[in-house]
C-alpha cells in the first residue's frame, strides 16, 4: 500500500465562514479525526490532495499528513465534498488509523483473465464493481482480483467463493453474485437461464 505525505497546517477557527476564508484564501479545510478522540481541525493545499487522488487512482491510499506544529498523522480520506457545479474539493474528512488498526475500505472488483464461457457465446458481467475487505492498513490492496477462466457459460461466483487478497478477508452480510458469464452456449444455441 502506496503512502502520500502531505504538509497541513492547524486552524484555529472552524465553522462555515472559517471554512469559506479558509478556501478563499486557496486551503482546503478539513478534519482529522480517530474514534474516540475529538476533530483536529487543519487546511492544506487542495493541489496537492487533488494530484495524490490523480497519481494513485486509489480512493484508499495512506495520507500521512505532515502537520505543523503537531507531527506526522497516518490517515485514511472518509469523504471528500465536492462544489457540485466546479467539481472542486470543499472539504476533507480524514480518518486516522495506527499500524495494528483494522479497518474495512471499499475496493474495486477485478475480473482476471478469460471465461471458457466466453469462447463459448457467453459475455462476462461485473455484477459487483466493488467490494468491502477488512484488514490493517498496510494490507490494504488497490483491487480485488477474482479469477474468471473457468466459468462456464450461464455460471456465477458469489461473493464467498472469491479469494480475498493477502491479509485481507471479504466482509458481506448476504451471499451475493459478482461475476457471471451469461448468454448463449454457441454450439447449442440454447436460451440463457435467468
Amino acid at each position: 500500500m502506496a503512502t502520500v505525505s502531505l504538509d497541513a497546517q492547524l486552524r484555529t477557527t472552524t465553522g462555515k465562514g472559517a471554512a469559506r476564508k479558509a478556501r478563499a484564501a486557496g486551503s482546503l479545510p478539513a478534519v482529522v479525526y480517530r474514534g474516540g478522540q475529538s476533530a483536529t481541525a487543519i487546511s492544506l493545499d487542495p493541489e496537492a490532495l487533488e494530484l495524490a487522488f490523480q497519481k494513485t487512482g486509489d480512493r484508499n491510499t495512506l495520507i500521512e499528513l505532515v502537520i505543523a506544529g503537531e507531527g506526522k498523522r497516518t490517515c485514511l480520506v472518509r469523504e471528500a465534498q465536492r462544489n457540485p457545479a466546479t467539481r472542486r474539493l470543499e472539504h476533507v474528512d480524514f480518518f486516522e488509523v495506527a499500524p495494528d488498526d483494522v479497518v474495512t475500505v471499499t475496493v474495486k472488483t477485478n475480473p482476471v483473465g478469460t471465461a471458457v464461457g466466453t469462447k463459448l457465446g457467453g459475455k462476462l458481467q461485473l455484477i459487483r464493481r466493488t467490494l468491502d475487505v477488512r484488514c490493517k492498513p498496510a494490507f490494504i490492496p488497490t483491487t480485488v482480483d477474482v479469477d474468471v477462466t473457468q466459468m462456464e457459460v450461464n455460471t456465477f461466483i458469489r461473493a464467498s467463493q472469491v479469494t480475498p487478497p493477502a491479509g485481507c478477508e471479504l466482509v458481506f452480510d448476504a451471499d451475493f453474485n459478482v461475476v457471471a458469464v451469461l448468454g448463449k452456449r454457441a454450439e447449442t444455441g440454447k436460451p440463457a437461464e435467468a
